[in-house]
């Protein structure tokens, strides 16, 4: 039995947590017209033709603050977001990302000012004690985009944060735009009834994390924290994305009892279709979504195929067994190994792989194609410094990799970071968004000689260029 058809029935193990279906209530159909398979797939998707995906790009930026001495002191890193197009399209969303931009520099500037000195003092009180080594403070930020379309733009902001004398964190922070008007979505534009929403979640989270703390004495309150952070004012907490099958709340620590990581929880569409807002109750036929690495997420593939009769409960009279689950959640998660020996090791379906060779600072993709096709595009920083795209099959009966013959990558551009001028570093990567038109580079070939790429995700999964710098 194929992952593809796997995952229809079963969710991965990931880390501390147990992911399991939650069942989609279905209607009964007529006698006198049984339903097709894909005709009830495609309407439990909510797919929605018309909507467009959107290009963004996303520029890292690095900075090194050193003592004088060349010895560092402060690692910071920030996002600057932005979408494609000509000017009069998405304009709003352009504006407001502008301006979101504008507060993340604002921010980034100030922490470099107040962790600098802090990491001065640290460093001092380190070498007064012996200690050895010596090491930087640090707050650096990630944006994985987790939604890029007409309907919805949406991200998830991963900061790790050292300030010394063991105080370190994790947290997700989250944004969603609404791509034609540019206004930040909070969870009453988007579902239908709070308390609903929160039941919902505490369903989920229950499933998830059974061993969690604020499962003590059966997760007795469980339902009202979650309401609580929910009706709070600004853009609520927990903060959600907006996936192209669902939507996902994260859970920063302390926000739950007992609880000190970052935990998740994910709605699909298929599950709880009511406590969406018709206009946002949306999927694009074929999606791209980014991948937080630690951060398990569901999503919803597309199998419009005959295996849709078994998980559909079709019996011999035809009748459509009301109540029973007709498409199910798969879980998804990648997960980097900060070690010596780094490791990349790729989560779906109760499957796993594990790529051998050192893997760092990966930037994954899962791309989910309206044939059922689906794979994960990740960038991986390698032993030679260079990020190089592996390509993941997640379609037959294991994870495998998949063979791109020439050597490509989504990384477009670098500048190192300039410690004795202050001078941030940046890094550049081409967002895959669309599966049918992609930027890639070929590493086969000298810098200064590099052709860019057009891509579309082929029928094997590996990019089929359709446009080539110099072709004209």
């Amino acid at each position: 039995m194929t992952i593809g058809k796997t995952i229809m029935k079963s969710f991965a193990v990931l880390a501390a947590a147990s992911i399991f279906a939650a069942p989609a209530p279905t209607s009964a159909a007529t006698e006198n017209q049984p339903p097709c398979p894909c005709e009830i797939a495609r309407a439990a998707l909510h797919i929605d033709e018309s909507l467009r995906p959107i290009q963004p790009t996303v520029t890292i930026y690095d900075c090194v603050d050193t003592d004088g001495d060349g010895g560092e002191l402060l690692r910071t890193r920030w996002n600057i977001i932005d979408v494609a197009g000509k000017p009069e399209e998405f304009s709003a969303l352009k504006d407001a990302l502008r301006q979101y931009n504008e507060e993340t520099e604002c921010l980034a500037v100030e922490t470099r000012k107040q962790m600098t000195g802090l990491a001065t003092a640290f460093q001092d009180e380190l070498r007064r004690k012996g200690s050895s080594p010596v090491y930087p403070l640090c707050r650096q930020t990630d944006v994985f985009i987790r939604r890029a379309d007409a309907l919805a733009f949406s991200f998830v902001k991963n900061t790790w944060s050292d300030e010394g004398y063991g105080h370190s964190g994790y947290r997700a922070d989250a944004a969603t735009f609404d791509a034609h008007t540019g206004k930040r979505l909070s969870v009453s534009d988007v579902f239908t009834d709070l308390g609903e929403l929160a039941g919902a979640i505490d369903m989920q989270l229950r499933r998830d994390y059974p061993d969690a703390p604020f499962m003590e004495n059966g997760g007795r309150g469980l339902a009202e924290q979650a309401e609580a952070l929910l009706r709070m004012t600004g853009y609520g907490k927990p903060g959600f994305t907006l996936d192209p099958c669902g939507a996902s709340f994260y859970f920063n620590p302390g926000m739950l009892d007992g609880v000190k990581g970052v935990i998740t929880a994910t709605i699909l569409f298929d599950e709880r279709p009511e406590l969406f807002k018709d206009e946002y109750r949306r999927a694009p036929k074929s999606y791209c979504m980014e991948l937080c690495p630690w951060l398990p997420v569901r999503t919803v593939f597309a199998d419009y195929d005959e295996s849709l009769r078994d998980s559909l409960h079709i019996t011999g009279s035809n009748s459509l067994r009301s109540k029973e689950p007709v498409i199910t959640g798969t879980a998804l998660q990648i997960q980097q190994t900060v070690s010596s020996n780094e490791k990349l090791t790729v989560f779906c379906g109760g499957q796993r792989y594990v790529e051998p060779g050192f893997a760092r600072d990966v930037k994954a993709t899962l791309v989910s194609l309206d044939d059922g096709r689906r794979y994960i595009y990740a960038d991986i920083l390698s032993d030679d410094r260079e990020y190089t795209t592996y390509i993941y099959d997640l379609n037959g009966e294991t994870i495998t990799r998949v063979p791109t013959g020439r050597t490509m990558t989504r990384h477009a551009a670098a500048r190192a970071a300039e410690p004795e001028t202050g001078r941030p570093g940046t890094n550049t990567f081409y967002i895959l968004s669309d599966p049918e038109d992609f930027l890639m580079n070929d590493l086969d070939t000298p810098k200064e000689l590099r052709p860019l790429r057009r891509c579309r995700v082929g029928a094997d999964g590996r990019p089929e260029v359709i446009w080539m710098q110099g072709m004209g």
